[in-house]
């Protein structure tokens, strides 16, 4: 758990990038700061691992106050991603992943392992990828090289600022997606700046909606934020494509499909049970009945519409959250 007491940090002609921050991220979640630009989101981060030291105010990990905790050995605890890699360009990749391993003093056959088994998990064959140089790989490449160089000796945290940002539309969606399918078998805990409000209800298992100098708008699960903005400033924010993105959180809820009696149509596509709306009715538009057989396992539980669709919605606000599982 990471936990920021008071938190004050003043800059040249006293400005406050963060001023009075109190907040708590739990352990093996995702937490999303996000927020317009100057907000104090990256200030934030960096005083999470001391590349920038609070005026006031405590910031302790796991109840222990970081000022007592030389800052080398500090970071040395926490995988650090950025939105253009920081790969030393004199370094493999092999030996970039390796960098922090090496400065635990592991043995060498420990780190080609790890290399190896990271690399794995980020989609790059090491005997392919292991022996290049930051230039010869992609943009999408070196991020995942970047985050599997922050995973390098198993950190308990990983801090992330803007990790994503660099890259074209489509690569940062498989980027996004490959985090979330590794965050949820790994369960780190996990800070992510963005300024990008789609990517945060994404990746986000709680997002912190910061107003400027770090004042909290709104602290709370991507469902409820989206279901019920606390204030104006958090509604604007979120834009008028808050229904899209609702739609993107909340599931099917049980209690607004269809039950025919003959059953499913033939033709009629599969969707999971646990899926969101937005997968459902993407299946339902493919259909030439314009609607999706929904199943929980094997089991046929109903049909889903573009009424089921609203109704869902409609519930998921009437019930303040987004499980939309009410009736399995």
């Amino acid at each position: 758990m990471i936990r920021l007491e008071n938190v004050n940090k003043e800059f040249a002609r006293g400005s406050n990038a963060v001023r009075n921050l109190t907040l708590d991220i739990p352990g093996g979640q995702t937490c999303v700061l996000i927020g317009p630009s100057g907000c104090g989101k990256t200030t934030t981060l960096r005083m999470i691992n001391r590349l920038t030291d609070p005026d006031t105010g405590r910031i302790l990990i796991d109840g222990q106050d970081t000022s007592s905790v030389d800052p080398a050995k500090l970071r040395l605890k926490m995988g650090y991603v950025i939105q253009h890699t920081g790969l030393f360009p004199h370094m493999t990749v092999g030996d970039n992943v390796g960098t922090v391993p090496r400065l635990w003093e592991w043995d060498k056959a420990r780190i080609k392992a790890r290399v190896e088994e990271l690399l794995l998990l980020v989609g790059l064959d090491p005997k392919e990828y292991r022996d290049r140089y930051p230039h010869q790989l992609s943009g999408g490449q070196r991020q995942r090289v970047g985050f599997a160089r922050a995973l390098g000796a198993d950190p308990p945290i990983l801090l992330m600022d803007e990790p994503f940002g660099a890259v074209d539309r489509i690569t940062r969606e498989r980027l996004q997606q490959e985090f979330i399918h590794i965050q949820r078998s790994m369960r780190k805990t996990v800070v992510f700046v963005t300024h990008d409000i789609d990517e945060a209800v994404m990746v986000g298992d709680r997002i912190c909606l910061l107003q400027m100098q770090a004042q909290i708008a709104q602290y709370d699960t991507p469902e409820a934020i989206l279901t019920k903005p606390a204030s104006d400033y958090v509604a604007e924010f979120l834009g008028r494509e808050r229904l899209v993105r609702r739609m993107s959180v909340v599931q099917i809820d049980t209690r607004t499909l269809d039950h025919p009696a003959v059953g499913p149509a033939p033709d009629e596509p599969r969707v999971p049970v646990k899926s969101t709306l937005t997968e459902a009715f993407a299946a339902a538009l493919s259909s030439p009945t314009e609607s999706a057989a929904i199943f929980d396992g094997e089991r046929y539980v109903g049909t889903f519409t573009a009424k089921s669709l609203l109704e869902s919605l409609r519930r998921a606000a009437a019930d303040g959250g987004g499980n939309g599982a009410a009736g399995i």
